[in-house]
């Protein structure tokens, strides 16, 4: 594998950082065009999507693709369509209710960079070990520890609790009554 120049010594091979190039500008541009609100219900989809990873009998449901070995690739892919669904569900209920049009953009940044640090993290559950040993020992710390993949589902919820939709405070104007 051909590595990049040591840039601090982390040796990510070029398709690696051509994929986190990737991952970071397409999550933010996705923040950029879907808003603070709209990319933290896709942030909530990906969490409970997640959690219904967990729970769906995948192999009972459909056993012709996992006759031999787990099939990574329908794992992945009903993963993101079950985040694509139930986005659609929630923006239905929870965005009808706000209709609130500013953008933080630091906020949008970070919502879109942890988005797609979740959905990585959880991609990397389902690749084989054998693909696994592929990517570079940073890639691996980033996104497939215990300890990585605990701080890409804890620190959203903390950063939303932070920066949860504060508005301005309203100021009240006298009126003189005559």
């Amino acid at each position: 594998m051909d590595q990049l120049a040591n840039i601090g010594n982390l040796n990510i091979t070029s398709w690696e950082l051509v994929i986190l190039l990737f991952l970071l500008g397409g999550g933010f541009l996705l923040g950029i065009l879907f808003g603070r609100d709209r990319i933290f219900v896709l942030l909530l989809s990906a969490y409970v999507s997640f959690a219904l990873m967990g729970v769906v009998p995948f192999k009972k449901i459909f056993p012709e693709f996992f006759e031999k070995e787990e099939n990574f690739v329908v794992l992945i892919v009903a993963f993101l369509v079950s985040i694509g669904i139930i986005y659609f569900l929630l923006s239905r209920s929870i965005l009808k209710a706000r209709k609130d049009g500013k953008k933080a953009l630091f906020q949008v940044f970070f919502l879109s960079i942890f988005f797609v640090g979740v959905v990585a993290s959880v991609v990397f559950l389902f690749l084989p070990k054998d693909l696994i040993k592929a990517f570079s020992p940073v890639i691996l710390k980033i996104f497939n520890t215990q300890t990585a993949r605990f701080l890409w589902l804890v620190i959203p919820l903390i950063f939303v609790g932070l920066f949860r939709g504060r508005r301005p405070a309203k100021i009240k104007m006298k009126t003189r009554n005559k």
